[in-house]
């Protein structure tokens, strides 16, 4: 298969698995996933051979800091640890989610009733959609924005109504061009602020003006916010939604520790919000899974306050500062236009204009320099134009991946 026919499969999906088996329309009538498309061409173009640098997908390469290590091999030893959890997260778990969200964003929460576990930031995205969504039903989306948001409407049967980010507005919803009638009829309205794909940074005003402009709609929040601890500098620190005022009441903010600790594979994250989504939230997911192992709800509950954390967040900030001067300068030198990154792992950078396919760019670079970029299309219509690179590889492999786009901007 040729590599440009493989990238299209992602968005010319039309395959005939029904006309075989009884499978639902939820899943014959949903993309494959663009990240697990990109992983397998990656292990395709290795088996032939290639020597493949991905800067496709946002796993951390540093391994979980070793007092995230060794907290997991004290718990892991109780054998109290190892029996079914609470279904909500146990109750030192959300202590300490509490404490930390003090600390950090000076808001406070009901550890009892106001926050819950979940098996990654991943598995809140997924499933909230069905507390809220009949089939029918709509939802607003950012456009670009993670592909999950829109999968997950979709499968809880309603239909997403995107919302375009557009660069001259710092890639933050124009929440004013949305028609009454669009925005009364939704359920809810999903936001990712340090935002992936764009990089962009969503400050205190923004969020008072959707709070109010969701009060105004009936609609709830969806609030993803697992970037809120990679940024660069103290005045993009990242802020919380439950800093706004009435905020709680109608929304339920996500978050990560993939981000936080590089914890990618352990799987647990939480939401917040009002005791009334919370509870709605779990009556959803106590249905649907028996809660996280506990000793990894309390090895990464003792990791928020653990004196290690703030000079492993330091050295990760410092890290990524350097990675985001490679890449950038690279960049400007191949003349390539793009706004530089205040937060999250990834560079949001327009396709050369001898484009006009994102996915047409990042199939030729794979196929001639064996580089995994993103293209934008992945991300919805509006990322036609752009290609996302992830900071996360070694300073080497960052170095090399800069030098075959160089050679290859060269060829064309």
């Amino acid at each position: 298969m040729l590599i440009v026919d493989f990238f299209h499969n992602r968005f010319l999906w039309n395959c005939n698995l029904e006309d075989a088996m009884k499978l639902s329309k939820r899943v014959t009538d949903t993309p494959p996933y663009l990240f697990h498309l990109i992983d397998e061409k990656r292990k395709a173009a290795q088996e032939r051979g290639m020597d493949v640098i991905s800067l496709g997908i946002g796993d951390p390469d540093m391994p979980t800091p070793d007092f995230v290590l060794d907290l997991m091999n004290e718990e892991m030893r109780k054998p109290a640890n190892h029996q079914y959890p609470s279904y909500k997260g146990e109750h030192d778990f959300c202590e300490n989610v509490a404490k930390w969200f003090q600390r950090r964003f000076g808001a406070q929460l009901d550890p009892q009733h106001e926050i819950m576990a979940t098996i990654g930031a991943k598995d809140a995205v997924s499933h909230l959609p069905f507390v809220f969504i009949d089939p029918g039903d709509t939802a607003l989306v950012t456009d670009p924005g993670y592909p999950v948001y829109e999968a997950a409407i979709g499968f809880a049967g309603g239909a997403p109504v995107r919302i375009p980010l557009e660069e001259q507005r710092g890639f933050l919803p124009d929440l004013s061009s949305i028609p009454d009638h669009v925005a009364s009829s939704a359920k809810f309205i999903f936001v990712n602020y340090p935002n992936n794909p764009t990089a962009a940074v969503a400050d205190q005003s923004f969020f008072e003006n959707l709070v109010d402009f969701s009060k105004k709609h009936d609609l709830v929040i969806l609030a993803d916010n697992a970037y809120s601890e990679v940024y660069f500098e103290p005045a993009d620190r990242p802020i919380s939604i439950m800093q706004i005022p009435g905020a709680k009441d109608i929304s339920i903010e996500m978050h990560s520790f993939s981000k936080t600790f590089n914890m990618t594979g352990w799987r647990i994250g939480f939401i917040v919000g009002s005791k009334a989504l919370i509870d709605a939230a779990l009556t959803l997911k106590s249905n649907f899974d028996s809660g996280v192992f506990m000793a990894i709800q309390r090895a990464a509950a003792r990791a928020l306050g653990h004196p290690d954390a703030p000079l492993f967040n330091e050295s990760r900030t410092q890290l990524f500062k350097l990675r985001r001067e490679i890449i950038s300068s690279a960049l400007k030198e191949m003349g390539f236009r793009f706004k530089l990154p205040r937060a999250s792992y990834y560079f949001w950078v327009h396709i050369p204009e001898n484009y006009s396919s994102s996915v047409a760019f990042c199939a030729d670079l794979l196929e001639n320099q064996g580089l995994i970029v993103t293209p934008g299309i992945g991300y919805g219509p509006s990322g036609e134009a752009y290609f996302r690179i992830s900071m996360t590889a070694d300073d080497s492999k960052i170095k090399q991946a800069m030098e075959r786009l160089k050679y290859f901007v060269k060829g064309l």
